[in-house]
């Protein structure tokens, strides 16, 4: 474990914050995010500009599109972190920025509905939604020209909803499918009775209390938590998934379920790289600029986006 995560993991300890279990979901917002307490400064990008695109219910979905150059390398679909009960586009601008930057790809950060107030499937509804704009006419008119390559990409609760929204979308046959889904650390199953569970527990920035947590906001009725859409582990087949680079963490409860998915999307003939981030903890996307071992795992999602558009 790089010594910046040994410390930070003391600083949290000695910090006694209320753990998400214990707090209201309003309680859990108003504190500060990693991507707040260690990214930095966002970078500038080229243009970027906030609108809205149709959604499910009549909803009008948030959300960011950033592009870095005249002539972006593709687009990415990008969906935050946090339990689908925290998070936002506004908070993650420092990592979309300078994911576009990095990429040099167009980046649509997307503001899907909450928890509990919106629970599943609607965060799906938005995901779905986003993704398709992507493939469609309005996106490349909104970029300036057809993306040479469609990415997914999301971590954590963002992650499920990357992986579930793509696989959906490749299956409606569309004329524009998604070419490439980037999963960091994603939540893949409702279950918490894996190793790296048992293993992790407590003391690693996300705990089995806190994932309970963040379920029984999601989807409070335990009986849906099985559907695909909510827990892509227990699809019957993923063979309309696309190519997937899945990156865990180490000492994450997720960890197991994670690298578990990418073993069954390798099973129904889908092109799948699985990396563990050795002595990273979850959350790491919010360290690139403060621990080396998460900014080269970075640089792995970076480089696989990479070679899509070579290919």
């Amino acid at each position: 474990m790089d010594k910046e995560i040994e410390t930070l993991l003391e600083m949290v300890k000695s910090a006694n914050r209320r753990p998400f279990w214990q707090s209201t979901p309003q309680e859990a917002r108003s504190g500060p995010m990693l991507m707040a307490l260690l990214f930095g400064e966002a970078p500038s990008v080229e243009r970027d500009e906030s609108f809205t695109i149709p959604s499910s219910g009549g909803f009008d979905l948030p959300v960011r599109l950033y592009v870095p150059s005249k002539a972006p390398k593709g687009l990415i679909v990008y969906f935050h972190g946090g339990g689908w009960v925290i998070g936002t586009v506004a908070g993650y601008h420092p990592f979309t920025a300078t994911l576009a930057n990095r990429t040099g790809c167009a980046v649509l950060s997307v503001d899907y509905r909450l928890a509990p107030e919106h629970a599943f499937p609607l965060p799906v509804d938005d995901a779905l939604a986003a993704v398709r704009w992507a493939a469609s006419p309005a996106a490349a008119k909104a970029i300036g020209l057809e993306p040479p390559v469609l990415v997914a990409m999301g971590d954590s609760a963002g992650g499920n909803l990357a992986t579930v929204a793509s696989r959906l979308h490749n299956a409606s046959s569309p004329a524009r499918r998604v070419d490439l889904q980037v999963l960091a650390y994603p939540v893949t199953d409702h279950r918490f009775d894996t190793g790296s569970y048992a293993e992790f527990a407590e003391g690693n920035l996300l705990t089995r209390n806190d994932m309970k947590w963040f379920w029984d906001h999601y989807c409070p009725d335990t009986s849906k938590r099985s559907h695909p859409d909510a827990s892509p582990m227990q699809a019957q087949d993923l063979s309309d998934s696309p190519a997937a680079l899945i990156v865990t963490a180490g000492r994450d409860p997720l960890r197991d379920e994670g690298e578990a998915y990418g073993q069954r999307l390798k099973d129904a003939g889908v092109p799948t790289e699985v990396v563990r981030g050795e002595g990273l903890v979850h959350g790491f996307l919010a360290m690139i600029n403060y621990a080396p071992s998460a900014g080269r795992a970075f640089e792995k999602m970076v480089a696989a986006i990479g070679r899509v558009n070579a290919g």
